[in-house]
């Protein structure tokens, strides 16, 4: 086994599960860059490094590979930079920089001219740049959310072209950020918008590459477009649209400049879809979604290495693929299922005693869900319904599912409320009323602020009327909380906190601690105006408040950030009677930790639903939900409930949900 001692990174060697690591660190005092005394920390590992053996990767999404063929994987969860031969064998991993410290979440990385390594620390909010011996040459943003200049939200993609100008996918500011070499700020482009050069709010852009000509093409997640530019910015041409058919793209991350052609990893649909830099589809690689060697599950990046053969992260799966140039299957590397299926709770949270356990399904009340619910004994149904504002049409099935012994809990999605087809002429009628985000001229005329007291009854009256004509059991709270740190700048929030505090939170940073917490108790307002108004109109019925939560760390400073929900208010407070704890994940660890400190955080008194997914790739076989509900149950969930019944349908899951449920019920899943 070779080990490397000339970088200032931080090297996991010949990673193998269940291995016990032996640590040891080394000081190189004789080599130095700019005046800094480069460390290296190396890691061993009792064991051996084999060709296309397991290897923990937690959430790869970005890969490159340099002119060596040494290939890079980006893993955002585990918070590190991992490095393979393109055969699988470890090279070790990046996870601190001398000058930087360790990643904080590493959504991609990018090999440029001479080898440098450009790596986007997503959750960081910054774009480092090494050279090809892994020293830190400079880096980009301050670690802050924000929108100036040189400034990041969430950046996901990076690449450059042929000059090494570094074109930077700024998501969450919905731009493009162009630097040159040396990392000075050129020009940036974009804007909220279902235009030419513009970004959709909810779709946001996700992957930028540039061909050899300079044209630079910018994928949106949940968009499905594919747009076209100059090198300076300027549109010329949108190459795809939004759907699930051949030459479509669905959600999904993937786009890369190869050989002339655009590759498109379309994630959510498991497939991979070759364009002409024209936007002519010119191949469909579509094995299906699985685990197996030759199925995709959820891919997102994909490069190639100097044989022509291709890298590419599947992220659901946890694991990495080389395939031929015509995208049959190779080699690869990452997670297996059977250890998925080994995982033990470190310790079972006694849940308050109280009512027996629910299980639920995120799905609408049509005929053949509730005789498959009835028949398996599934207890509540939350329903997606597009109608939010509007006659949500099932009041006419209602009597026949109270007969049935089901609840159904409309699923509302209080952020964009008021949007749909066609909108509410709320936004029209009140402009007044809609949210503004940091730096804009004005608010934006789609969504409704938290602030101001009409735009909270609006959305109260609206659900209150709802509950009352469908007979309803209950309400989930969908989108209760900001889309990020940079919403929540209308004039009338800006002048209530500085005549509070004497502060312009204009000039404090995004997620100050005091600023969150203002923005955040005009969402506990609203709540509290829900719950009054539900018990005056309807004082003979319990109506369940249930919250979606978009974080399930409740240590302080934590679960304000990006979102702004305080749900521990909520919870303490009693306005809620139930919470949402939901990770869309194979990650048993994270929903058994998330479940176990909502619980541990919130008073019994307010009950604790696991969300988890057989939907996207994520706990897919029979044998794989049953481990999850084994982590929500073990982490003290009250509630269970399978997102989504697409998909349930899809994997013929109901009868292995009628199982688990029985054997819940019988006490054998504790």
């Amino acid at each position: 086994m070779q080990i490397r001692t000339d970088s200032p990174a931080m090297f996991r060697m010949a990673a193998s599960e269940n291995r016990k690591e032996q640590c040891m660190s080394t000081q190189i005092s004789s080599a130095s860059w700019q005046g800094m005394a480069v460390a290296a920390v190396v890691c061993l590992v009792a064991g051996q490094s084999v060709l296309g053996a397991s290897w923990p990767f937690n959430g790869p999404f970005g890969v490159a590979v340099n002119s060596q063929d040494v290939v890079y994987v980006a893993e955002i969860k585990a918070k590190r930079i991992s490095k393979f031969t393109p055969e699988g064998r470890s090279l070790g991993t990046i996870e601190k920089i001398e000058g930087y410290g360790p990643l904080v979440g590493p959504f991609d990385v990018h090999i440029g001219p001479k080898d440098w390594i450009y790596i986007t620390d997503c959750f960081g909010h910054n774009v480092l740049v090494l050279d090809a011996e892994e020293r830190l040459q400079f880096a980009l943003g301050n670690g802050i959310k924000g929108m100036d200049p040189g400034q990041f939200s969430e950046p996901h993609f990076i690449t450059t072209n042929r000059a090494g100008e570094i074109f930077i996918a700024d998501t969450f500011n919905a731009r493009i950020q162009k630097f040159t070499p040396d990392g000075t700020f050129i020009k940036a482009w974009g804007q909220i918008g279902k235009g030419p050069g513009e970004y959709l709010h909810n779709g946001y852009l996700a992957r930028v590459d540039v061909d050899g000509k300079g044209f630079v093409y910018v994928r949106e997640f949940d968009g499905g477009r594919i747009q076209k530019y100059t090198e300076d910015g300027e549109y010329v041409a949108t190459l795809s649209k939004r759907g699930v058919g051949e030459g479509e793209l669905d959600e999904g991350y993937g786009l890369t400049v190869i050989d002339g052609k655009l590759y498109c990893p379309d994630t959510f649909e498991s497939r991979v879809q070759i364009f002409s830099l024209e936007g002519k589809l010119l191949e469909v690689w579509d094995p299906g979604e699985g685990d197996s060697d030759n199925k995709f599950n959820h891919p997102v990046d994909i490069a190639r290495t100097s044989r022509g053969d291709l890298i590419m992260t599947n992220w659901k799966s946890d694991r990495v693929v080389r395939l031929s140039k015509d995208g049959k299957y190779l080699n690869g590397w990452g997670r297996s299922l059977e250890g998925l299926l080994q995982w033990k709770p470190p310790v079972r949270v006694k849940r308050p005693t109280r009512t027996p356990i629910k299980v639920s399904i995120y799905a609408g009340p049509d005929d053949d869900t509730l005789q498959k619910s009835k028949k398996h004994g599934v207890d509540i149904l939350y329903a997606s319904l597009e109608n939010q504002y509007r006659d949500m049409g099932i009041s006419h099935i209602m009597p026949k599912v109270v007969e049935m012994g089901i609840e159904v809990h409309p699923s509302i999605a209080c952020w964009p409320f008021g949007m749909g087809h066609p909108p509410s002429s709320v936004f029209e009628e009140h402009p007044e009323w809609c949210v503004w985000k940091k730096g804009a001229s004005g608010p934006i005329k789609t969504i409704l602020s938290w602030a101001h007291p009409g735009a909270r009854s609006f959305r109260a009256d609206a659900i209150v009327r709802q509950v009352e004509m469908q007979g309803v059991q209950g309400v989930m709270l969908d989108y209760i909380r900001y889309l990020g740190t940079d919403y929540g700048y209308d004039p009338v929030i800006v002048n209530g906190f500085f005549e509070k505090y004497g502060v312009n939170p204009l000039s404090l940073p995004q997620d100050d601690v005091r600023w969150m917490q203002y923005r955040a108790d005009f969402i506990t307002d609203f709540i509290v105006e829900l719950r009054h108004k539900l018990a005056l109109r309807l004082p003979d019925r319990d109506i369940e408040i249930s919250a979606y939560l978009s974080s399930g760390d409740p240590d302080p400073g934590v679960y304000l950030q990006s979102t702004m929900q305080d749900w521990l208010t909520w919870g303490k407070m009693g306005i809620i009677d139930k919470v949402h704890v939901a990770w869309y994940t194979r990650d048993l660890d994270q929903i058994y930790n998330a479940v176990r400190k909502t619980r541990e955080a919130l008073p019994d008194r307010v009950k604790v639903n696991s969300f988890i997914a057989c939907y996207g790739g994520n706990l897919n076989t029979p044998e794989l939900l049953r481990k999850g509900f084994e982590a929500s149950l073990a982490g003290g969930a009250d509630e269970v409930t399978i997102y989504r019944v697409d998909a349930i349908r899809e994997l013929k899951l109901w009868d292995a949900i009628g199982e688990i449920i029985a054997d819940v019920d019988a006490g054998k899943i504790p």
